[in-house]
């Protein structure tokens, strides 16, 4: 089978589905497929393509030059897509003898999947990480309500051009038909943690505890990851306020983003010297860094969930570590965690609840080990690498028959 991939981005610069679409290209490699990936190029701080890709002689790649634009810049941002996608239209038209085609997840997809469809004629299917414009919505990115209705009738090209739609949960699923389209023409498939990488570390053998002479007696309560606006700092600050009379309990917030320095400067605000910041560490470090951690904080403002998903949700549960987040109360992620006994899932809005279960855990660890046993066993039979790049190779081989 001959695989296209039409990436919104780019392997030359950070982008947090950079690590599923190698993964997921690698798998497909490795089982034999030829795949040929058209990608952009703008920032140049890694290479175009991951050397672990080059090393096969059925992998190709193209890419197409676009600039850097912050992502707070929304307009100029959205501009650059729809020209990357103008820019694309000479690459799209020396496609020949392919399969099947996936459209990356991107807020000018209308544009992508049209011009995919138009130029390659292939069955394509187009893959969403995030809801557009539902996710800049719920984060308070998009405001105004005439700019609202436009893209969400705008947006409604692409669900009509693609042949098929692949999102990564079954709130998302059910935000997509709620746009109009069939659930027969949607695939659930939940982003992944890579099984042949990602495992528990032990404290004796970890990297980050090492590095930050981490201490056993301290219970640290973990966020690791991009700090924008899928992310509800005001929930940590509030949490922490709650808990600053617990000594042992030590915030540990790692990573960079928008709204880092709004959280930064909120929580010197409230004095509070249980919140340590840490700079994100580089991707091999993934492991060494959940596995340091007591629990593992995921604050959601409300709306997020079904317009996206964290990600390091699945990573979490692979290093058998407890998840206590906050999120849409009536969300099949949320309900997941009760369900499968593998965390605490707590509403938006209830800051004491976070702050209870984060104290529950500590204090209970019989309840905490079971918990994470359970979250290891789910993680591996719902997000593992293996698991789900088989189910995107299947997406794939049904579409392309269905074409024949």
């Amino acid at each position: 089978m001959k695989v296209l991939i039409y990436m919104s981005g780019g392997f030359d610069t950070y982008g947090p589905s950079r690590h599923l679409y190698n993964a997921l290209i690698e798998d497909l490699l490795l089982g034999g497929h030829t795949v040929h990936l058209i990608e952009s190029h703008s920032s140049g701080t890694d290479p175009d393509a991951p050397e672990n890709l080059l090393a096969f002689e059925k992998f190709s790649y193209e890419t197409v030059t676009t600039q850097v634009v912050e992502k707070k810049a929304f307009v100029k941002r959205y501009l650059t897509g729809v020209r990357y996608c103008f820019d694309s239209i000479p690459v799209l038209k020396r496609q020949h003898g392919f399969d099947v085609m996936m459209v990356q997840s991107c807020p000018w997809a209308p544009f992508a999947v049209s011009f995919a469809k138009r130029y390659v004629k292939i069955p394509t299917i187009w893959n969403i990480q995030d809801m557009f414009p539902g996710a800049s919505i719920a984060n308070g990115v998009m405001r105004q309500k005439w700019m609202q209705r436009f893209f969400y009738r705008f947006h409604k090209i692409a669900y009509k051009k693609a042949d098929h739609i692949s999102v990564i949960s079954e709130d998302m699923k059910r935000k997509v038909m709620a746009q109009g389209v069939a659930a027969e023409k949607i695939t659930v498939i939940p982003d992944w943690y890579d099984d042949q990488s990602v495992r528990e570390i032990p404290w004796e053998e970890n990297r980050f505890v090492q590095k930050y002479d981490m201490q056993r007696d301290i219970f640290y309560v973990q966020y690791a990851g991009t700090m924008g606006f899928n992310f509800d700092y005001r929930m940590v600050v509030k949490v922490a306020k709650l808990l600053q009379g617990e000594k042992n309990i030590v915030f540990q917030m790692i990573g960079f983003g928008s709204q880092k320095a709004d959280f930064e400067a909120a929580v010197k605000e409230e004095k509070l010297d249980n919140v340590v910041f840490l700079p994100l560490e580089p991707q091999e470090m993934v492991p060494h860094v959940y596995s340091a951690c007591s629990v593992c904080l995921i604050p959601l403002p409300y709306g997020v969930i079904g317009n996206s998903v964290p990600s390091k949700a699945g990573l979490l549960m692979a290093c058998r570590r407890v998840i206590v987040t906050s999120a849409d109360p009536d969300s099949e992620y949320n309900e997941m965690f009760g369900r499968e006994q593998i965390g605490v899932a707590c509403g938006c809005d209830d800051p004491k609840a976070v702050a209870d279960a984060i104290v529950a855990l500590r204090d209970n660890p019989e309840l905490r080990e079971a918990y994470a046993e359970n979250a290891y066993r789910y993680g591996t039979s719902h997000y593992s690498r293996a698991m789900n790049t088989a189910l995107y190779e299947k997406l794939y081989r049904d579409m392309a028959k269905e074409s024949c």
